[in-house]
């Protein structure tokens, strides 16, 4: 019998009573209250992460434990200090992420250069970071979500992890594969879902679902998936996620498209890489499902350590049939963006040169970025939004690198943060004992430095090299320029 910890989750556990033995139900009843350890993703753009790790770990005292299949990731399982309040969390060093939402991006190949990545609903981000990971920011991610309140929060996890070569949209993710078949080398569908993975977090609470909730979910997913399916390139990968169990939600959707198009497409088997990981499910409530199911992966929370959550990876083999119409458009030019004269563009790179002793220019060329202007603003765009994507209305793009007024070149607080580590001049540093005043958002009173202050825009360290962000040097003082919201 079932000692109910809540009505919801005791709903839940007794769905599964056909699959799930008694121990295993007392075992997640168990843990209920036991944390979940916190994970992290270090940011590769931005530091070397195995350095970084051991730095992190030593100078907050954070006991840590790689996460096997996830590169540049770990979980911290004691913390003196809260991974959430650091400065370098603000500035974009790593990302918090439950171990178990590591898993779908882990689940690609990205063997093509420059793969075109389609991210059906990205917000809040962490995925859409991790792929940028994946890639090291030279595979254009097109980050869509179909709610627009959720992409204020995309954008910001965007802005903060230093990412280039994306576009935020905002579109129904049941649109793209008619808008666009046959174009991406890789799709990721982290699909809206009732987050049933009997194991809750603050950002996956507890909250109870109906059958029928279940089931229009399944229907939305499966026209979701279709619509993926349809916008990969035949021979590409899609990977398909939940946080929730739910065999309605997982197995069912899988299957049902599996039916629908024999031959088109194939679970790929994942076991070598995630064998500590329970395969899908074949049947359930006397719904018999494809035996290629077996190779979906199951993550029960009892026998990962981690949330619930389920993964497939599948490979599309043939033309999925599809009713192409026209995508949304809008012309290029009212974006207001505009390409540099070639003077403009060498007064701009020349100075970044100067200043920072950093080589824009290559940056360009190895990450296929083109340098593009708004009035007085500064912009660096994707080349494969240009060649591929250039009339679909967006909602934000690439990266503002900063400003060119009165022929001098202001930098964002993006910039900084991106590319501050590259930089062989223009810094300064503050003392160990201006560090809390400056990470509260106060400026330094008389700095020492043996610059003469000219307003100049600098990138500020400490003692250990740490990127703070960026300050403005004037007359007596060192302003804060890291943004306000913040604190």
């Amino acid at each position: 019998m079932i000692e109910p910890t809540s009505g919801q989750l005791q709903a839940s556990l007794e769905r599964f009573a056909e699959i799930l033995t008694e121990q295993d139900i007392q075992q997640i009843l168990a843990i209920q209250n036991q944390p979940l350890p916190t994970g992290i993703r270090l940011n590769p753009l931005m530091a070397n992460p195995k350095q970084e790790i051991n730095r992190l770990a030593s100078r907050y005292g954070w006991q840590t434990a790689p996460v096997p299949f996830c590169q540049n990731a770990w979980t911290i399982e004691n913390a003196d200090t809260s991974p959430g309040g650091t400065i370098e969390h603000r500035m974009g060093l790593y990302y918090l992420q439950d171990a178990a939402s590591m898993v779908p991006v882990s689940l690609f190949d990205f063997n093509t250069p420059n793969p075109l990545i389609l991210d059906m609903a990205s917000s809040p981000g962490g995925k859409t970071t991790h792929l940028i990971d994946r890639t090291c920011d030279t595979g254009f991610i097109l980050a869509n979500d179909a709610s627009k309140s959720r992409i204020p929060a995309l954008r910001a996890v965007l802005n903060t992890w230093g990412g280039i070569n994306q576009a935020v949209t905002q579109f129904p993710g049941e649109s793209f594969g008619s808008w666009f078949p046959e174009t991406f080398d890789a799709v990721l569908l982290d699909a809206p879902c009732s987050m049933e993975n009997l194991r809750p977090t603050e950002s996956h609470p507890l909250r109870e679902t109906s059958h029928d909730e279940r089931l229009r979910l399944q229907e939305r997913q499966v026209q979701i998936l279709i619509s993926g399916l349809r916008a990969l390139k035949t021979g590409g990968q899609m990977v398909y996620a939940t946080c929730s169990l739910a065999p309605e939600e997982d197995e069912a959707v899988v299957n049902a498209v599996l039916n629908t198009f024999p031959q088109t497409i194939e679970i790929q088997d994942m076991s070598d890489k995630f064998s500590f990981i329970t395969p899908g499910l074949t049947q359930f409530k006397g719904e018999i499902y494809n035996p290629q199911l077996q190779r979906a992966l199951r993550m029960w929370p009892h026998l990962t350590g981690m949330s619930g959550f389920f993964c497939v990876r599948l490979s599309k083999i043939a033309t999925l049939p599809a009713q192409p119409a026209s995508p949304p458009a809008r012309e290029f030019s009212k974006t207001g963006l505009q390409t540099p004269n070639k003077p403009n563009k060498k007064q701009v790179l020349e100075q970044i040169l100067n200043n920072y002793g950093f080589d824009m220019d290559s940056i360009m060329a190895e990450h296929r970025l083109e340098l593009m202007t708004r009035y007085d603003q500064l912009f660096l765009i994707p080349q494969s939004y240009l060649q591929h994507f250039i009339t679909l209305p967006y909602e934000f793009i690439g990266m503002a690198i900063g400003r060119w007024t009165q022929d001098q070149f202001e930098p964002s607080h993006e910039f900084i943060s991106r590319f501050g580590r590259m930089f062989t001049q223009g810094k300064i540093s503050i003392g160990e004992d201006q560090l809390d005043a400056w990470i509260a958002g106060r400026d330094i009173r008389y700095p020492q430095t043996a610059r003469s202050p000219s307003g100049q825009y600098l990138m500020v360290t400490d003692e250990f090299g740490r990127n703070l962000g960026m300050g403005k040097l004037l007359p007596k003082r060192l302003r804060n320029m890291l943004p306000r919201q913040s604190f």
